[in-house]
């Protein structure tokens, strides 16, 4: 079945993909460097040193808790691009559809029953004014089911000073409105 290049969101999704397999890739190549040896690590920073230009762009992303329940709970995600200007998209299998913020940098995530328990990812992506993104950063975070039964602790605390620009749903993808095929002859 083939997809609709120009609905909205596909783009986005394959990009916080190849950035997620980015990110992965690259860990594999730093592993495989340290193994490599002090020397090449030493050979290859002394390069990335040398080299005149601008500082390379980074994305930091903070989740706070790093785990919470499934109904009621509540994320607080953090995001910051080291580029002015830059827009955050955060991205996760929690979240309906990516989210864009090109004003702020806090995002709050409600939790809602039909959540299911399990580890999950969220991605941040930093794109420039062309939406090119030119940053990325992963941080995973725990969704428990409350057992009625069992003592628990209790649902973790947001910070004190956290205020969210934008406040999201967690749940499912709405469901694509397909036409209504007529039974024909």
């Amino acid at each position: 079945m083939a997809t609709n290049i120009d609905q909205p969101g596909d783009k986005l999704k394959r990009t916080i993909a190849a950035a997620i397999a980015a990110v992965t890739a690259g860990t594999s190549m730093w592993l495989a460097a340290s193994a490599a040896g002090a020397a090449t690590a030493a050979t290859a920073a002394g390069a990335t040193a040398a080299r005149p230009g601008s500082p390379t762009p980074s994305a930091t992303l903070r989740v706070v808790p790093g785990w919470t329940y499934q109904d009621g709970g509540k994320l607080a995600v953090i995001a910051g691009c080291s580029r002015r200007g830059d827009v955050h998209v955060i991205g996760s299998k929690l979240l309906p559809r990516p989210v864009r913020m090109s004003k702020g940098k806090n995002l709050l995530i409600k939790l809602i029953g039909k959540t299911k328990p399990g580890k999950y990812t969220i991605a941040l992506l930093c794109e420039d004014k062309h939406q090119v993104p030119d940053s990325v950063d992963v941080k995973s975070v725990r969704i428990y089911t409350v057992l009625g039964a069992f003592q628990q602790p209790d649902q973790p605390f947001l910070p004190d000073h956290f205020t969210p620009d934008v406040t999201v749903s967690a749940g499912p993808p709405p469901a694509a409105a397909h036409p209504k095929k007529k039974k024909g002859h």
